[in-house]
């Protein structure tokens, strides 16, 4: 139960981290944000009910049972998470910033307005992220390796 929960804290501590920074860089450079409030609610939603049926339901394996126990004052999230998690949330934060700022180049946001081509981009910035965070729910099964 120990090992799913420091998945699960792992996988969501990088969606809201890369959530957080892709809005804050977005607003504070640009003034508009690609991740509006129903989106990022819809992605917490998803991501918290099936990140966790997925993550929590995962069976032992025999390395987890050769483990040491674990004491009362050890962190629950260890150096090899915060590895992880600010390595994927990084990894996440690039691409998405690079399609903030370079996804009025693509030639499928060059016709209409400037409103139909800002919200085509926020729509493909919100795709690349959900599926940033199909790849991360991938990468929090094992946080004890690199598993990219």
């Amino acid at each position: 139960v120990y090992a799913n929960i420091q998945k699960f804290i792992q996988f969501q501590l990088t969606v809201n981290v890369a959530a957080l920074v892709i809005n804050v860089v977005a607003a504070v450079s640009s003034g508009n944000i690609p991740l509006n409030a129903v989106q990022l609610l819809w992605v917490n939603l998803i991501m918290d009910t099936l990140g966790a049926l997925a993550l929590a339901t995962e069976p032992p394996t025999d390395q987890l049972m050769r483990r040491t126990p674990v004491g009362r004052r050890e962190p629950l999230v260890t150096n090899i998470m915060w590895r992880n998690l600010l390595v994927q949330a990084l990894y996440q934060v690039a691409i998405l910033l690079i399609l903030n700022f370079t996804g009025s180049h693509f030639s499928l946001l060059k016709h209409g307005s400037v409103e139909h081509q800002n919200k085509l981009k926020n729509t493909l910035i919100f795709n690349a992220f959900v599926l940033c965070q199909v790849f991360n729910e991938f990468n929090a099964r094992k946080p004890d390796e690199m598993n990219v």
